[in-house]
C-alpha cells in the first residue's frame, strides 16, 4: 500500500499572508514541515500541493530548489487539487496535512497510520485532544475518490474531508481521542501574529539543541516557559461549517 502525505500550502492566507515562508531558525516554515514529515518511517512520499495562482509560483520554485515534490491545482476547489495530486502520485492511503502546522510530529503520524492499517476504516482523525495543529487525517484513496465524485458543498470542496466524516452512513470513520490527555487548549498552529510569536519561540528554544524534537519535548519546555500558554490563548480557531453535500 502506497502512503502519500500531502501538505496543502498557499501564500495568500487570509489572516496571516505568506506565513508558510516564515523563517524559523534560518529556514522557511514549509521547509521544516516537509522535513519533519519526511522523518516518518511509514510514508512513502511527501508532496506539497499548492494552487495555480501566480502568487504560489514561489511555492513551486521553493519546492524545486529543495528537491521537494510539488503539485499545483485549483485555488478554491482544494478537494479537486488533492484528488488530482493523489491520482498522479498513485496513492493508496493519504495523510492530509496543512502548512499551518510547523510542529507536526512524525511519531504521531506513524502511530495514526499504524492504527488506520489495523482496521478497515475509510477515514480516521488521529489524535483528537492533542494541541491544535498536531492531529492528522488519514483516509483511503477510494474514499477520497468517492468524495471527489459526489461532494458539492462549498466547505467540502475547500477543506477536502468534511464529506467523509460528516457522512458516517457512507464511510467507516473514527475520531481517535487521546487517552489521559486533553491538550486541546494549546494552540500549535500558525494563523495569527501571536501564533507566529509562539512557534518562533518554541523553535528558538528547542531546535538548536534537538532538530528532531517531538511534541513531548515541547511539553517539557512548557514547564520552563509557562507564559507560552498565554501567548495565543485568545485566538479563536476557525471552524469548518458543513451545510450538506447537495448545497453550494
Amino acid at each position: 500500500m502506497r502512503i502519500l502525505a500531502v501538505i496543502q500550502a498557499r501564500m495568500n492566507s487570509t489572516r496571516l499572508p505568506q506565513k508558510i515562508m516564515t523563517p524559523l531558525c534560518g529556514k522557511p516554515m514549509l521547509w521544516h514541515i516537509v522535513n519533519r514529515v519526511n522523518r516518518s518511517g511509514l510514508i512513502h512520499q511527501v508532496v506539497i500541493a499548492t494552487s495555480l495562482k501566480p502568487e504560489d509560483d514561489i511555492v513551486e520554485s521553493f519546492a524545486n530548489e529543495n528537491n521537494f515534490f510539488i503539485w499545483r491545482g485549483s485555488q478554491d476547489n482544494v478537494l479537486e487539487r488533492f484528488y488530482d495530486c493523489a491520482t498522479f502520485y498513485k496513492a493508496d492511503i493519504l495523510v492530509r496535512l496543512t502548512a499551518d502546522n510547523a510542529l507536526v510530529d512524525a511519531g504521531i503520524i506513524d502511530a495514526g497510520i499504524t492504527y488506520f492499517q489495523k482496521h478497515t476504516y475509510d477515514y480516521v482523525y488521529y489524535r483528537e485532544g492533542l494541541p491544535i495543529g498536531m492531529a492528522c487525517e488519514i483516509f483511503t484513496y477510494d474514499a477520497l475518490k468517492r468524495a471527489y465524485e459526489n461532494a458539492s458543498d462549498a466547505e467540502c470542496l475547500e477543506h477536502v474531508t468534511p464529506y467523509l466524516y460528516k457522512n458516517p452512513h457512507l464511510f467507516h470513520v473514527e475520531r481517535v481521542g487521546c487517552i489521559g490527555e486533553n491538550l486541546g487548549f494549546l494552540r500549535w498552529t500558525m494563523d495569527t501574529e501571536s501564533d507566529k510569536e509562539l512557534i518562533t519561540q518554541i523553535y528558538n528554544c528547542i531546535y538548536t539543541r534537538k532538530n528532531n524534537f517531538t511534541y513531548r519535548d515541547i511539553l517539557e519546555e512548557y514547564k520552563i516557559h509557562p507564559g507560552w500558554t498565554q501567548l495565543n490563548s485568545s485566538v479563536e480557531q476557525v471552524a469548518v461549517t458543513y451545510r450538506g453535500e447537495s448545497t453550494l
